[in-house]
């Protein structure tokens, strides 16, 4: 039997709150500003989990539409939007998302990339949606430190994080041009360490020892080149 997705833990869930990733709605609100989108824009949300940034985008006036691979997930956003709009929901992976090319002003990816079993596809499929200058906004781990390629990976949502450069290669590779790029990794600390006092460990949120490299939380905001 396959283990339970962090995600899907009740004691995750319970210190991570509704958008569950460090930094919550505040780090979406931070990188909304840096876009000046315009009204109405459709903004797709790749990994939208339960619902919380779609919840923000369609408060802020914007046309959210939400793709997310978890039944349990998709139910909770559609939950959500009982309470007010909050915009679509399609079932779909950041691989292969389901939605018409061109499409969107900007797309949302937070905390996904690293979870993707294939994240150059996935930064591709958000370039093929996106209309030319389009914005892509992603929040997620990376490794702070030089990696040590022959040094075991790091386990859970940093399982898959890599460093800048090889991040910006990746954006390059994929159509994007990179604008914004901070660094938040006190968020990253601030939500670890919670998490390590409900009780989870340390090594499956993947902030133990690691010659991989040391995690931090990055935002980034990059554009759709044209092609």
């Amino acid at each position: 039997m396959d283990p339970v997705p962090l995600f899907e833990r009740e004691a995750f869930r319970d210190v991570a709150g509704q958008a569950l990733r460090p930094g919550g709605t505040r780090l979406t609100s931070l990188a909304l500003e840096h876009c000046l989108l315009a009204p109405g824009a459709p903004v797709a949300d790749v990994g939208c989990g339960r619902g919380a940034s779609l919840k923000l985008l369609a408060g802020q006036g914007f046309t959210p539409i939400g793709l997310d691979p978890s039944p349990r997930l998709l139910a909770e956003a559609r939950e959500l939007e009982a309470s007010g709009p909050a915009g679509a929901l399609v079932r779909g992976t950041a691989e292969a998302i389901p939605l018409r090319s061109g499409a969107f002003a900007a797309v949302l990816c937070e905390c996904v990339l690293t979870v993707t079993r294939d994240p150059r596809l996935a930064l591709a499929e958000m370039r093929r949606i996106l209309a030319p200058g389009g914005l892509l906004l992603l929040t997620d781990i990376y490794l702070r430190d030089p990696v040590d390629a022959l040094a075991p990976r790091a386990a859970g949502c940093a399982s898959g994080a890599v460093s800048r450069p090889e991040m910006e290669d990746r954006l390059r590779g994929a159509g994007f041009c990179v604008r914004v790029f901070e660094d938040h990794s006190r968020l990253l600390a601030e939500l670890a360490g919670r998490l390590v006092f409900a009780g989870l460990d340390r090594a499956e949120l993947g902030i133990g020892c690691s010659g991989a490299g040391r995690p931090g939380y990055y935002l980034c905001i990059a554009t759709a080149e044209d092609v």
